[in-house]
């Protein structure tokens, strides 16, 4: 029987970003996903305007407590979180988290902080404060950039040095940080378990597609699900979104399908 996992993030048509970037992965390492889309959208807003409709929190609550009346809830092994449209969306999304963990003592939660990037936060600050305050108590994992990490702890990230320091500030054990500035223009992502950490180091390229974080999120998620410990999960994790990252340099869209199943 298919393990399974709740994923609650955007959806988008094209250009694979959110629920639309991290599902596959999911699915690739054998788990059947009941992903819900916080917001639909035609395409991720870099590649254009897009056209889309926001899941309004009534019907998220619906959908949930339609799932949780099936059983569904309960079946999960993990819940992973991405983008919210608005903070009384975070609020439930956590209402139903701390429900699954009541019942679930082992439950793996990721919480993607999609807050921001580039030196400013590209959701509404009410939406920001309700992820900090209501979704990343209940992490298990969470995954933020050197933006977001900043954000969240107060403290300035701008390098590697920096990652490790703000990390320390928050009482999550696990956190994967992404897209680090290190020498020699160069990214790093680094697990940080405790006072411990792994590292998997790329040259940074030019035009990358959209969806980088969310793949390696999916990526991540399931091989922590699949008995992988961080430093393994991050090794094997990261060689595929170099893959896909590879696959698609000056695309308007990442290749995760290839990178998963094509050929090396």
């Amino acid at each position: 029987m298919p393990r399974h996992v709740l994923s609650i993030s955007s959806q988008v048509a094209y250009g694979p970003v959110g629920n639309s970037a991290s599902v596959p992965a999911l699915q690739a390492a054998g788990f059947s996903v009941s992903q819900i889309p916080t917001i639909i959208l035609s395409n991720h807003p870099g590649l254009g305007k897009p056209s889309g409709v926001k899941l309004p929190p009534a019907e998220l609550e619906a959908i949930l407590k339609s799932l949780d009346a099936l059983g569904v809830l309960d079946a999960c092994l993990g819940v992973m979180t991405g983008y919210f449209a608005s903070a009384d969306q975070v609020k439930l999304a956590a209402s139903f988290i701390r429900k699954m963990q009541s019942r679930n003592a082992a439950l793996y939660v990721m919480v993607d902080p999609v807050l921001g990037d580039d030196g400013s936060l590209y959701v509404s600050s009410d939406v920001a404060s309700a992820i900090r305050d209501e979704l990343l108590p209940l992490a298990s994992c969470i995954t933020p950039n050197c933006f977001e990490l900043g954000w969240l702890t107060g403290k300035p990230v701008s390098s590697k040095a920096e990652v490790l320091d703000a990390a320390a500030a928050l009482p999550h054990k696990e956190i994967l940080a992404t897209s680090v500035p290190i020498a020699g223009n160069e990214l790093a992502t680094l697990a940080i378990t405790g006072s411990e950490y792994a590292e998997a180091i790329s040259p940074a390229k030019p035009s990358v597609p959209h969806g980088t974080g969310d793949f390696l999120a999916g990526l991540y998620f399931a091989a922590r699900l699949n008995g992988f410990e961080s430093p393994e999960a991050l090794k094997l994790s990261t060689a595929i979104l170099e893959s896909a990252i590879s696959r698609s340099l000056g695309q308007p869209c990442l290749d995760i399908i290839g990178a998963l199943h094509g050929p090396t």
